[in-house]
């Protein structure tokens, strides 16, 4: 059942019970009107809407009653005094977030239904005063559902008469306009028809992928532009990337079937340079999802309190820009930011409950250099989806390497013999090893210093001084932990 029709449906049992006073949690002010209207249809009850743009009407016929001259309260207070059973809604409410005297005027109207059998239903999605709300019923109408994202597509489509657009792409769509209220949806669709002369799905992908424009900005998570990405390796990463991303994406209805949730994300620990922060940027192209860094670091501040209302606000961000790829770089280091301290020990709970907890599609993606900097508490089951080992590149993957920077860079397609004979000099270089030993010959051949040849690549591979030469002892440390505690990166062993 739709979180819509279950508000309904809850509407009208209030209605029926004369509750005083009821308070829906809604950011859609227009929906919860088309609610109560369905609900004054439903039971054929009159229900008067105030807004302070058309004042009070009344909603089953539609008709506007008279003028409440700017103070609803007394409005409201006369009619009950004078009427019993009456039904109200309060579609612009304010100042009802402490204890003032609006909200102990409305208080007192609240009161008076009470006695008068009426029911006041205030539509806000801002914190009540206690003193108010323990008066009635707490309602929360939701954003629309997969299902009525979905439906509200469906009939878009039908509509505007949208021929590309399958089931899949519906499904996939409708995941992408998370977050959006009807209203957005709607406007959202269209706006796509507009700007990009065409509903397709990659056009639609590219507005929602833009969905940080409708809220704050909060300094410690950062939108990345992600462009043209290049990932050579990591094999066992990206096979197991697409068997997860038709379940990402899967409705959560069919998920729920089954008893299972999206995947939350993995983790990437191992040797520095080998590709693990690229990844990010890889899942986001691939995916056709937002990018956004996260910068614990940022979140402590020196007041009691705030370091930890920060990290409630940044992981409310996440989830209002969600579906997203979450990327925390070096989170070893980032989850040691504060300190040795209490402040520090609870926005780490907070952050372990949020991803051990959180459902929704958000898939973080965390890179690790050092991991006995970690917190044993991450590795817990649930909290990721899986750990992965990102070790040197073996001699094939180096020769992919070699191929992919050659074409990149020099606009070179070395021969065989060249890319086995490079490849075997180039044994304990990191990814990040080969890309610059080619972007220095790429340098010199720029600024005229040199024509590229076989020799002048030879000759930079053999400058260059690997990874495992000048930090064995490190490397050996993090592949002794790699062979037992995690899955291969590249999906198979040196």
């Amino acid at each position: 059942m739709s979180n819509y029709i279950k508000i309904t449906e809850e509407l009208s049992a209030c209605i029926a019970a004369r509750t005083p006073l009821v308070i829906l949690d809604t950011e859609e002010r227009d929906r919860a009107q088309a609610a109560l209207t369905d609900v004054a249809h439903e039971i054929n009850v009159e229900i008067d809407f105030y807004t302070d743009c058309d004042q009070f009407v009344e909603l089953r016929r539609g008709e506007r009653r008279s003028d409440a001259g700017g103070d609803p309260l007394a409005f409201m207070e006369e009619r009950m005094k004078i009427k019993s059973g009456l039904i109200f809604a309060l579609g612009d409410v304010r100042f009802l977030d402490g204890d003032n005297s609006f909200s102990r005027k409305t208080a007192g109207l609240v009161r008076l239904a009470s006695e008068r059998k009426c029911t006041v239903i205030l539509i806000t999605a801002d914190h009540v005063w206690q003193g108010l709300n323990k008066l009635g019923m707490y309602l929360k109408l939701d954003l629309p559902t997969q299902a009525e994202r979905e439906s509200m597509l469906k009939t878009f489509v039908a509509k505007n008469k949208v021929k590309a657009f399958g089931a899949d792409e519906i499904t996939r769509a409708s995941t992408m306009l998370s977050g959006y209220t009807a209203l957005q949806l709607k406007t959202v669709m269209n706006y796509v028809v507009k700007l990009s002369g065409g509903f397709t799905f990659n056009n639609l992908c590219v507005v929602a992928m833009q969905k940080d424009k409708l809220f704050g900005k909060v300094p410690s998570i950062t939108r990345i532009t992600v462009g043209d990405v290049h990932v050579a390796g990591l094999d066992g990463v990206k096979d197991w990337l697409e068997q997860k991303r038709k379940i990402f994406f899967a409705p959560k209805a069919e998920l729920d079937k089954k008893h299972l949730s999206p995947p939350k994300g993995i983790l990437l620990a191992g040797v520095p340079g080998c590709g693990k922060s690229l990844s990010a940027r890889l899942i986001a192209r691939s995916w056709q999802l937002p990018l956004y860094r996260f910068d614990i670091g940022a979140l402590f501040d020196k007041y009691v309190g705030e370091s930890e209302k920060n990290m409630r606000l940044a992981l409310e961000y996440v989830e209002s820009v969600s579906p997203c790829v979450l990327w925390i770089d070096e989170i070893e280091k980032e989850l040691s930011s504060g300190g040795d301290n209490d402040t520090a020990k609870r926005m780490l709970g907070s952050f372990l409950y949020w991803l051990q907890e959180y459902g929704g599609r958000v898939f973080m993606v965390a890179t690790a250099n050092d991991i006995s900097l970690m917190p044993p508490e991450l590795f817990r089951k649930g909290r990721l989806s899986e750990i992965f080992f990102v070790d040197l590149p073996t001699e094939e993957e180096r020769k992919n390497a070699i191929e992919l920077y050659c074409g990149l860079c020099l606009s070179l397609k070395p021969s065989d013999a060249q890319v086995r004979r490079l490849a075997e000099n180039s044994d304990g270089f990191s990814y990040a090893d080969i890309e610059a030993a080619v972007k220095t010959v790429a340098e010199r051949e720029f600024t005229g210093g040199c024509v590229e040849s076989p020799e002048t690549l030879d000759r930079a591979f053999a400058d260059t001084v690997g990874i495992l030469a000048s930090r064995r002892e490190q490397i050996d440390k993090i592949r002794r932990w790699g062979e037992t505690s995690a899955a291969p990166a590249s999906g198979k062993r040196k």
